[in-house]
């Protein structure tokens, strides 16, 4: 099934590029980067140095489907694991 802005809550955020619009920590605001992990509360985010932050998912994320397409969600909104996400799907 394919990425669309409608069921990215369902869908594995491992390998799509991802920025941190607005975080209760000023230090991660603005970071870009590839999404390499996930888990219940955290993305793991690569940056363009290969530098790899832990970042809570809090605040506002911008994630970059496959397409091209770029949509903005609340970490609260993907704060679950990531299976639970989806067979909330099924």
């Amino acid at each position: 099934m394919k990425h669309t802005p409608q069921n990215i809550f369902y869908h594995n955020l491992v390998g799509l590029r991802v920025k941190v619009v607005q975080h209760p920590n000023e230090g991660v605001k603005g970071l870009e980067g590839l999404v390499v992990n996930e888990s219940k509360n955290f993305l793991w985010i690569m940056d363009k140095d290969g530098n790899i932050k832990m970042v809570e998912k809090l605040g506002y994320f911008e994630f970059e489907l496959p397409s091209g397409t770029k949509v903005m969600i609340s970490g609260k909104s993907i704060r679950k694991r990531p299976e639970e996400r989806l067979k909330k799907f099924r």
